[in-house]
């Protein structure tokens, strides 16, 4: 291959609800792959718009986002679920990578927020393997090289899964029209190096916290046991439009034994903007991004043993409120 390679590698068609699943062709080092949802969305029938529910239209025509690596024989690299997310989480954290400003649908469209129509889009849900809180992302670009450094197989094959949804009451709550995503296809495209290196495997993960009642020290039983955290993103979601919200986290408390961080959540803004992670004249409310690596991968924070404590309010009522949690572990090569 050549030593840079970006190409739109494979299209399908939209079938309703159905998964379009994706192989990814092996050669180089992945930095970053994007699936893209491009075409024509009609909505049509009914008398009623709805009311947005979390980012609304188009994002969430999709629904889940997975990759699964299988590993090669005797390959060094630990196999599995590596992506498993959302497209809020994914779009959210690439708010990190864009220079602090959130980029949606390509043209602005949100579907006319319900309304009866026809609605062309360009949406792409940026997955990033290299890391841009690293000093060297490429250290976690994905391995897609048959051999690694030693000779050994890296993975067998690697797949994505994109699970749509085919109803409107996902994205626009009260909505009583019909949702047609025939006219939608869903793409692969990625961006690759050929580097005769080999590179530490991340998994990407989104976990939801349910908030029952106000409580200062809310534990997180979702939170991953292995591995070591590079970053996370807490997005505050009130209410059951999932509203990105400032009024549901106070603090966080985090304690391991390479990790001691207790921090108001207006401590974490701020930080968030002193290091250019996000934009101050970009909204942010309901973000919370937690860097763990000052620019180097030894600094990652192992997973077990990790202590977590969230001080939480719910100002929507039990169970109504709720934190979803994305964050980035790396792994070692096994040996």
């Amino acid at each position: 291959m050549a030593f840079e390679d970006r190409t739109n590698r494979a299209q399908y068609p939209v079938q309703g609800s159905t998964p379009v699943i994706f192989t990814i062709p092996p050669g180089g080092k992945v930095l970053r792959g994007n699936i893209v949802v491009a075409g024509n969305v009609v909505i049509s029938g009914g008398t009623t718009n709805g009311a947005i529910v979390g980012e609304g239209g188009p994002i969430n025509i999709v629904n889940w986002i997975k990759v699964t690596a299988n590993r090669g024989a005797n390959s060094r690299y630990p196999g599995g679920r590596i992506v498993d997310c959302d497209p809020r989480s994914l779009l959210r954290y690439a708010i990190t990578e864009h220079n602090g400003k959130f980029i949606g649908e390509q043209s602005g469209s949100v579907l006319g927020s319900g309304a009866a129509g026809t609605y062309p889009i360009y949406l792409s849900i940026p997955i990033y393997w290299a890391d841009g809180t690293l000093r060297n992302e490429i250290q976690t670009a994905l391995n897609c090289d048959l051999l690694d450094s030693t000779g050994r197989p890296v993975y067998s094959s690697v797949q994505v899964e994109v699970d749509f949804v085919n109803s409107l009451a996902t994205i626009f709550s009260g909505n009583d029209r019909v949702l047609n995503t025939s006219g939608l296809t869903c793409q692969w495209e990625d961006d690759r190096l050929s580097i005769a290196t080999d590179t530490v495997p991340i998994v990407q993960e989104t976990h939801i916290q349910q908030i029952g009642a106000a409580n200062r020290r809310m534990q997180d039983f979702g939170l991953p046991q292995d591995g070591s955290f590079l970053s996370w993103l807490i997005m505050t979601e009130q209410g059951a439009a999932a509203l990105l919200a400032d009024t549901i986290l106070n603090r966080v408390t985090l304690q391991s034994p390479t990790l001691n961080l207790d921090e108001y959540a207006q401590d974490i803004r701020q930080r968030m903007y002193e290091d250019n992670w996000y934009d101050p004249a970009q909204a942010a409310a309901g973000q919370f991004f937690l860097d763990f690596t000052h620019g180097l991968l030894q600094n990652t924070n192992p997973a077990p043993g990790f202590n977590v404590r969230y001080d939480v309010l719910n100002p929507s009522g039990a169970n109504l409120d709720q934190l979803r949690v994305y964050t980035r572990r790396a792994f070692a090569l096994l040996s």
